[in-house]
């Protein structure tokens, strides 16, 4: 238990490492990874799809329609996604975009509720509300370089994550040997 609380430094060293590396990938290779992973579930859909089919026609277990109403849309999304991520890639910061507009004009009534109720700090949450309005708006004119910039800021966050952990590292362990030498 105390390995999984306390991790070796080479396993910290490792951890940033991986960071930096996956968010140099997500900067630099962005979309070519995301039609990737795409394409991959694709393919997993169409091998699910096929499962529940085969159980439908081939085993007849029973007449249950499940594994035909789950194995077709399965099946056909699959092939969608395998085919054509593009579209996907598409849809996502447009459907993402509704999704935080909505959940925004949202939490901006509440935000005028707490002013109703007299909560000091009620502008702050209007602020933050209008702030997820206007990215959802961005998200909804400016779908694929939305996608594109998306990534490419998790990519960031992960090299600053990385290098983070390198220097929490190296302070620690410098502190800890002060520490050692002081007692």
């Amino acid at each position: 238990m105390n390995h999984l609380i306390n991790p070796r430094r080479k396993e910290v060293r490792m951890m940033a490492l991986f960071y930096i590396l996956f968010g140099l990938i997500l900067i630099f290779l962005n979309k070519d990874l995301l039609s990737i992973a795409i394409r991959i579930l694709g393919v997993a859909l169409v091998a699910a799809g096929i499962t529940f089919l085969y159980t439908y026609f081939g085993k007849r277990i029973s007449v249950d329609t499940t594994p035909l109403f789950a194995g077709l849309p399965c099946l056909l999304v699959g092939i969608f996604l395998i085919l054509s991520p593009e579209s996907l890639i598409a849809m996502l910061p447009i459907l993402t975009g509704i999704v935080i507009m909505v959940n925004s004009i949202i939490q901006l009534q509440k935000s005028f509720l707490l002013k109703d109720y007299g909560f000091s700090n009620w502008k702050i949450s209007a602020i933050v509300s209008a702030i997820c309005l206007g990215i959802g708006i961005l998200l909804l004119l400016k779908p694929l370089q939305s996608v594109a910039f998306l990534m490419q800021v998790i990519g960031l966050s992960l090299i600053v994550e990385g290098v983070l952990l390198f220097g929490y590292d190296y302070t620690l362990h410098k502190y800890k040997k002060q520490f050692e030498e002081f007692e």
